[in-house]
C-alpha cells in the first residue's frame, strides 16, 4: 500500500506548489487532487458553481509538469463534493456523466488510475443512471471511478453501497472505503462495514473520528452525526480514532489491497500541519509493517 495526502484541505490555504513543498517536508510524494488545487487554462474562466466542481478547463498540462518536476504522483482525481447536484440541476444525468468522464480524462492526463466522487444531493438511483456510461468510459481508459461513502446521504449505509456496486457491476466502478464516514453514519466501520463492501473496495481514505465532546481536548467539532439532533461529529488525530485503524490496515494487507491509502484530516487550516506531524509518521509505520 502507498501513502498519499488529500489536497482538499490544503487547497483552502495553499497553492499547489506550496502544498507540494509542505508534503515533501513530511516525506510524502503522492497527492489526491481536487479541482480547487488546479488553476484554469490561460484565457478560461471557471466562474460558475458547476465549473468550480468539474475538471474541464483546468490547466492539466502545467499541473502534470509541476508534479513531475517535484517527483509527485497523483493518487486520485476527485470531483467536487457538490458536483452531482449542480450538474443534475443544470443538465440532468447527462451533465453529471459528462463531468465524470471529464474527471476520467483529467486522471489520465495526470497519470492516475482513480477518480473519486460523491452521490451527495441526489438519490443513488439517479447516481447509478449517470454512472453506468461513465464507468464504461472509465474502464476503456484504464481508470476506476469510486463512490465515497458519506455520513449524511444515501451512501451512508454500507448495504446501499454494496447494492449499487453490485448493480453497476463494471470494472470501471468501485467504492472507496472511509471508516470515519461510516462511524459518523452510526455504522460499525470495522468489521461490519468493511465486510459488506470489501469485494468492491478500490480506494481508501483514513481520518480520525469520534463523537464530539466539549470536555475533550484536541477534538475538532464537525456537523451533526447522521439522523441526530444532539451528537456532533468529532475529529481527532488518527491514532486516537474511535475505531481500530491498525486492525483496518492489517486487514487491507491480508486481503491483498495494494492501492493508495490517503490521509485526510478534516480540521481547520491552523491545525492541519500539526495533525500531519502526528498522522503521517504513524500511518507510514503502519503501512511499512
Amino acid at each position: 500500500m502507498k501513502l498519499a495526502v488529500n489536497g482538499q484541505q490544503l487547497a483552502r490555504t495553499y497553492s499547489l506548489p506550496e502544498a507540494l513543498e509542505i508534503l515533501t517536508s513530511f516525506g510524502v510524494d503522492a497527492i489526491e487532487l481536487w479541482p480547487a488545487n488546479v488553476g484554469a487554462k490561460l484565457g478560461t474562466a471557471l466562474s460558475t458553481p458547476e465549473q468550480a466542481e468539474r475538471w474541464e478547463g483546468r490547466d492539466l498540462e502545467a499541473t502534470a509538469a509541476l508534479l513531475n518536476s517535484r517527483g509527485f504522483s497523483v493518487a486520485c482525481v476527485t470531483l467536487g463534493f457538490w458536483a452531482a447536484p449542480v450538474c443534475f440541476a443544470s443538465g440532468g444525468a447527462s451533465a453529471f456523466t459528462e463531468a465524470l468522464c471529464g474527471a476520467v480524462d483529467a486522471a489520465v492526463a495526470l497519470g492516475s488510475k482513480l477518480v473519486n466522487c460523491y452521490s451527495t444531493g441526489i438519490p443513488l438511483k439517479l447516481f447509478a443512471h449517470a454512472m453506468r456510461p461513465a464507468a464504461a468510459y472509465a474502464a476503456e481508459r484504464g481508470v476506476v471511478i469510486t463512490l465515497e461513502n458519506e455520513a449524511h446521504d444515501e451512501s451512508g449505509p454500507p448495504a446501499s453501497v454494496r447494492k449499487i456496486a453490485d448493480e453497476i457491476a463494471s470494472p470501471g466502478f468501485g467504492t472507496q472505503y472511509d471508516p470515519c464516514n461510516y462511524y459518523h453514519s452510526y455504522v460499525e466501520p470495522y468489521p461490519a462495514a468493511y465486510e459488506a463492501i470489501q469485494p468492491h473496495i478500490r480506494y481508501v481514505h483514513l481520518k480520525g473520528g469520534c463523537r464530539y465532546d466539549a470536555q475533550q481536548t484536541g477534538v475538532h467539532k464537525g456537523s451533526l452525526m447522521r439522523d441526530s439532533d444532539r451528537d456532533h461529529i468529532g475529529y481527532v488525530p488518527l491514532p486516537e480514532a474511535a475505531f481500530p485503524i491498525e486492525a483496518i490496515v492489517r486487514r487491507l494487507k491480508k486481503d491483498g489491497y495494494s492501492g493508495f491509502v490517503t490521509l485526510e484530516p478534516h480540521v481547520p487550516p491552523a491545525a492541519l500541519l500539526g495533525f500531519y506531524e502526528i498522522e503521517i509518521p504513524y500511518l507510514k509505520e503502519l503501512l511499512q509493517q
